[in-house]
């Protein structure tokens, strides 16, 4: 219904409308929202994001998903604030990504951040239901939100994906192109082509979680880049300019309800059974270091895995003893929506008595 008081915020103009929508946004963010990106139970809100570590029934649903990516978009449109891409990033990279089989022949309609996966109902009487049509709608809105024209003379760049797009400006073609394997790698090339030398501005998206970040014009330093911020490099720009990108790819720890998750990136990472490294729900004493940064290493992914990564940490009640424990990207985990396996986000954190209060 947002989404529709934002079409007619389009047609009059009406101030009250979008800051309505805007006020309900934040609102979902502050309460619902959860690590994932998507939220609801039951297709209801209901306090989600403090209470995502405990298990809720017929959660993240996909019909969700999409739809707050919809409006997450709706409101980049209108108003240009980068929060709203930073939404649409999470989202994208976890909960919509998760919601396709590792093969990518269906869409699940639950998706939820412990357990299994399986097929949803089918309904009026045909093998289909309402996250199968729009799972996909989701996934067509990414190209519009990657690059936009908010302005005659500026074109942003809010999502890192190898791409290639051609733009109308200032009377031209314009080609501008993305070389990367963001979210794996921290490093993104934009290589930008007019037709003949052109004067715009480029909008680069920096990721509100990246902490650490450089921007390079044809290996120039671009100063004053700020984490949430858009980095707007105004210039002449000609054939074979390329601008590079780099973000901070250092995993971080999630605490929450005496519970622990991991982030890499715009990317959540879960335990998953199919490593065969012990029993995923395993209390654990994550590691961390300058507050929250968790030393992850790099490993070879299993069959069906987008990224896997392991870490040596205590488990269990013997916590003197040190496991290698294995972490994949959301998406994957439970890919295969087999009920024989398990996947979990949030691990329950083991007992410490020297710092209990």
């Amino acid at each position: 219904c947002y989404v529709g008081l934002l079409e007619l915020f389009r047609v009059t103009g009406e101030p009250a409308l979008l800051q309505s929508a805007q006020t309900t946004w934040q609102h979902i963010v502050d309460e619902e929202i959860n690590i994932c990106g998507s939220g609801a139970s039951h297709e209801c809100w209901y306090g989600g994001r403090a209470l995502q570590t405990r298990v809720s029934g017929l959660t993240m649903e996909t019909c969700v998903t999409f739809t707050w990516m919809q409006f997450c978009e709706r409101l980049l449109e209108f108003t240009g604030d980068q929060k709203y891409a930073d939404q649409i990033e999470r989202t994208l990279y976890n909960a919509l990504m998760a919601s396709m089989k590792g093969d990518g022949s269906q869409i699940v309609k639950y998706t939820p951040l412990e357990g299994y996966r399986q097929e949803g109902e089918h309904q009026c009487h045909i093998p289909i239901n309402c996250c199968n049509a729009n799972g996909p709608r989701a996934f067509a809105m990414i190209p519009r939100v990657m690059y936009r024209l908010p302005a005659s003379d500026r074109v942003d760049v809010n999502l890192f994906i190898p791409s290639h797009t051609t733009i109308e400006m200032g009377g031209q073609t314009i080609t501008l192109s993305q070389e990367t394997r963001y979210p794996e790698d921290s490093k993104v090339q934009i290589n930008i082509t007019p037709q003949r030398e052109a004067t715009f501005t480029l909008g680069l998206r920096i990721p509100s979680w990246s902490r650490q970040n450089t921007v390079e014009v044809n290996g120039q330093k671009v100063e004053g880049v700020k984490a949430g911020q858009y980095c707007l490099i105004n210039r002449t720009w000609k054939a074979g300019d390329r601008v590079t990108l780099n973000t901070d790819m250092r995993a971080r720890l999630v605490q929450m309800n005496g519970m622990q998750a991991i982030e890499r990136g715009p990317v959540v990472l879960a335990r998953d059974s199919r490593f065969r490294d012990g029993f995923v729900d395993e209390s654990c004493q994550i590691p961390a270091h300058d507050g929250d940064i968790v030393d992850l290493e790099p490993v070879k992914a299993p069959q069906g895995m987008w990224m896997a990564f392991k870490v040596t940490m205590p488990r269990g009640a013997y916590d003197t003893e040190k496991f290698t424990t294995h972490f994949c990207d959301f998406a994957s985990a439970g890919n295969t929506w087999s009920q024989a396996e398990r996947y979990r986000v949030w691990l329950p954190l083991t007992v410490d008595p020297t710092k209990v209060k």
